[in-house]
C-alpha cells in the first residue's frame, strides 16, 4: 500500500521540480520589469525638475 503511494508521489515531485526554475525565472523577469518601470519614473521626475530650473 505504501509503495503504491510513493510511485504516485514521485512523478508529482519531479513535475514540480521541473516547473520550479520556470516559475522562478518568470518571477525574476516580473520583478526586473517593475524595478525598471520604477527607475524610469524616478528619472523622468528628475528630468522634469532639471527642465524647470
Amino acid at each position: 500500500m505504501m509503495g503504491d503511494a510513493m510511485f504516485t508521489i514521485f512523478p508529482v515531485i519531479g513535475l514540480l521540480l521541473s516547473l520550479l526554475p520556470i516559475v522562478i525565472a518568470i518571477f525574476v523577469i516580473v520583478m526586473w520589469l517593475n524595478l525598471t518601470k520604477e527607475r524610469n519614473a524616478y528619472l523622468k521626475q528628475i528630468a522634469e525638475e532639471l527642465r524647470r530650473r
